[in-house]
């Protein structure tokens, strides 16, 4: 199915419109307070520094710009060409305006299911036919493309500066060989922002304990691991008195309610872990660190199965959402989620508010997992060389349209009045947006090694030794393998 849109394109419109990630940002170079010096990283400021792009004034007069989208994120995109009184949606019509008119484009948007993207983006590839200048494509399993010469390192797209702060920082960790990088994001894909993992916390529940809400610790740098653990330890009990403690309980709670396809991912990586590392050459190697990992492993397990915290590990319909629900109904003190979550949590009764995820050590920056359903950036390996300064402007300019105009009134008329509860919490999710992290071992080897520590939880097990090393063999030679299939990629 194709929609024409003449004179708007709105790759920014988030699902549940929930990333203040897509907040107010900063270039280092142009403003202050990016960080703190003590292992903290600074939020946005209210006042937001200009941030040039640096594209040239020039008039395309008229040539289409043609996107590819996956229907699950279609919510990526208004169809509306005209204002509608709701103010983010009006301004991602006047970004879309903006740079239509700038760059004298029409914009032109095919969706297709997630399976299918690759499919037709490999078709048209194959076939030589041109038909897509921008794709985004499913997180997981749209990285095979980048080992099968079907899409552009960006690179060789000239305008489009991955130093600007519209573009994720720790990009080139879990999508760039040899330097050269295939896939991006950034706020040019809010939906993947709605995905990003973090904490809700029960305000409630945290005043009867005369407990602090966390936000000024978030700020000093002091949200660790061990200041969660000390919050949640002997809060979960048998409310009801039957002698066991069950979500299904109407009056049982717990200090943590988590899934088992989330929270091992998201303490995982907010703690620091990762299991591929970097040569001087840009080239991955597997690269699990026994000592960090130990350590690591040893938080998470006290925070999950000693505080005995509830961690659902059936995906089914009727228990899935479940989490969200024991949080709602006010039985949870925190609840480890995504940040579209917040959709499902305003009738909630109690007030809530939202952290990024504690780190392991107060020296550390903060670090956001991002789910693997996330849209990655790509653009078809068709595009002729001839075309890729006018595919790159365009690009380019709808990311840095949208820090200049939906950023603020995303933060100021939607995340603040609608979805979180308080200003503090708006704050709080600047830390989560521009600290997201990607791991290639979880990208290319989620449901392998980058699954163990979801395993080990699942089985309550502490054996983290002989889980990693029973990977070694086979991941080692994983990642060999992709790195080859990459470097024929190139040579083609």
């Amino acid at each position: 199915m194709k929609k024409y849109l003449a004179v708007f394109f709105a790759v920014l419109m988030l699902a549940s419109c929930f990333f203040t990630g897509c907040a107010e940002k900063k270039d280092p170079a142009t403003t202050t307070g990016d960080g703190t010096g003590d292992g903290t990283t600074a939020p946005e400021s209210e006042v937001v520094t200009e941030v040039s792009d640096d594209l040239p004034e020039t008039s395309f007069k008229g040539r289409e710009f043609r996107v590819l989208l996956q229907e699950q994120s279609k919510t990526d995109v208004y169809t509306e060409d005209h204002e509608t009184s709701d103010p983010l949606h009006d301004a991602v019509f006047r970004r879309n305006n903006n740079v239509i008119d700038r760059f004298g484009i029409d914009l032109i948007v095919e969706y297709n299911e997630y399976s299918a993207v690759n499919a037709a983006i490999s078709r048209s590839v194959k076939a030589g036919s041109n038909d897509y200048d921008l794709c985004f494509v499913h997180m997981v399993s749209g990285a095979s493309l980048a080992q099968s010469n079907e899409v552009l390192p960006f690179e060789l797209l000239p305008y489009v500066n991955l130093e600007k702060p519209w573009w994720d920082k720790d990009i080139r960790n879990g999508f760039s060989i040899r330097n050269n990088l295939m896939m991006v994001n950034g706020d040019i894909s809010p939906v993947s922002f709605s995905i990003t993992s973090c904490l809700y916390f029960n305000k409630k529940i945290l005043t009867s304990l005369d407990l602090e809400f966390p936000y000024e610790l978030v700020r000093s740098g002091e949200w660790t691991f061990d200041k969660f653990i000390e919050y949640t330890k002997d809060f979960t009990a048998d409310g009801d008195g039957d002698g066991k403690i069950s979500s299904d309980s109407t009056k049982d709670t717990f200090g943590l309610s988590s899934w088992y396809l989330d929270v091992p991912y998201s303490f995982y990586y907010a703690a620091g872990g990762m299991l591929v590392s970097k040569d001087q050459d840009d080239v991955p190697y597997y690269d699990p660190q026994l000592e960090r990992d130990t350590a690591i492993y040893a938080k998470i397990y006290d925070a999950i199965i000693t505080n005995n915290a509830y961690y659902e590990t059936d995906s089914t319909a009727a228990k899935f959402p479940n989490v969200a629900k024991t949080f709602a109904d006010g039985r949870a003190m925190f609840l480890d989620a995504k940040l579209a979550t917040a959709e499902e949590l305003r009738d909630m009764e109690d007030d809530f508010g939202i952290l990024p995820v504690p780190k392991l050590k107060a020296d550390q920056e903060y670090k956001s997992f991002v789910n693997g359903a996330s849209s990655m950036v790509c653009v078809p390996a068709s595009v002729p060389e001839s075309n890729r300064e006018f595919v790159s402007i365009i690009i380019e300019a709808l990311a840095s349209e949208a820090y200049r105009v939906v950023t603020p009134v995303l933060k100021e008329t939607y995340l603040k009045r609608k979805m979180t509860r308080d200003a503090d919490s708006a704050d709080m999710i600047d830390y989560i947006v521009r600290n997201r992290v990607f791991d290639m071992a979880y990208v290319n080897m989620h449901d392998g090694v980058g699954s163990y520590v979801r395993d080990l939880l699942t089985k309550g097990s502490k054996d983290i030794s002989s889980k990693l090393k029973s990977y070694e063999r086979s991941a080692k030679k994983k990642v060999e393998n992709i790195v080859k299939a990459f470097d024929k990629s190139l040579s083609k």
